[in-house]
């Protein structure tokens, strides 16, 4: 009976150091969530910001892709999570749009702004034999309402935001063609089935050979493609950038949110990270919380008016 209580208290003491190790190795993780499939751009930047906050850290770094609803999924695995700073959420412009829609689960002040990590200018993507250049494309704009075809990734979104105000400078409409990714857009103009797409300049070098782009929303030519204008350079003044961020759950303790920024800006700057972000022909989003917060209500004001004028909100 001695031998058997000795053997039962082992077991118990066994158990509770189990749990206590699985806890500690969950606090020793963090998760970072994102709407994305696995291999997308934002997919790929993570995975190098996740190894460079790791040997930082000393802490494993996970990247989670949850696709589905406009990445409204991934959201929810935020929210559902504890205030702890050990679930980041992965996002980008389209969270002050895509969140003022009818249906939308979340609002977008449900997130905390963390840390606005890259920059990626929209371009606009079609066939050199159909426009030649930017100019071309205008004219058969103008010329006929509403037959032109940009694709680009979902209703309301910045993509479909930026191809409207492209045609607004013209006094010109086109027809939006949503599509879940900007990938299959532009696989969609080299097919002749769609006019133009609007996607990132950074995934231009995979249908370099295929497609043409007319102009990108950049301050300036990239030095990876300095055959592509800007819009702005060609007269037209769109000025805008795709930028991919980071975002904790509301209530996370200031000083955790301090020291994950501090952590996140540590691998932004690491060399490895700079080397991807040139390679990608994207640039480095880094600013303050502060002026992420303010640029987030900004974008937000912008878009509501835009969305009411598409008719999309009331």
């Amino acid at each position: 009976m001695k031998k058997f209580f000795i053997r039962f208290i082992r077991t118990l003491l066994l158990g509770a150091s189990l749990v206590a190790g699985t806890a500690f190795a969950q606090r020793d993780v963090i998760r970072i969530v994102h709407g994305s499939d696995a291999g997308a751009p934002q997919d790929v930047m993570l995975r190098i910001l996740a190894d460079e906050m790791e040997k930082v850290s000393g802490k494993r770094v996970i990247v989670e892709p949850r696709p589905g609803a406009n990445g409204q999924i991934a959201h929810a695995a935020l929210l559902k999570a504890p205030a702890d700073g050990h679930t980041i959420l992965a996002e980008a412009t389209g969270i002050t749009s895509i969140l003022q829609l009818p249906g939308a689960m979340h609002k977008w002040t449900d997130f905390e702004p963390l840390y606005r990590v890259q920059l990626d200018p929209f371009a606009l993507y079609a066939l050199p034999s159909r426009y030649p250049n930017l100019k071309a494309f205008v004219a058969d704009m103008v010329a006929h309402p509403d037959s032109v075809r940009i694709g680009g990734w979902a209703v309301g979104g910045p993509f479909q935001i930026v191809s409207m105000q492209l045609a607004s400078k013209f006094n010109a409409k086109i027809k939006w063609i949503p599509y879940n990714s900007g990938g299959k857009a532009i696989a969609d103009v080299m097919g002749g089935h769609i006019e133009a797409a609007m996607s990132n300049i950074s995934v231009y070098p995979s249908f370099r050979a295929s497609t043409v782009v007319l102009a990108q929303t950049g301050e300036a030519r990239l030095p990876q493609f300095p055959e592509v204008p800007t819009f702005k350079e060609l007269g037209v003044n769109i000025v805008r950038y795709h930028w991919r961020g980071l975002f904790m759950k509301k209530g996370t303790p200031e000083p955790i949110l301090d020291s994950t920024y501090k952590l996140v800006a540590a691998a932004v700057k690491s060399p490895r990270f700079q080397a991807y972000l040139h390679t990608s022909a994207t640039l480095d989003g880094t600013m303050t919380r502060a002026a992420f917060r303010d640029m987030l209500a900004e974008q937000a004001r912008d878009d509501t008016a835009i969305l009411k004028q598409l008719g999309l909100i009331k």
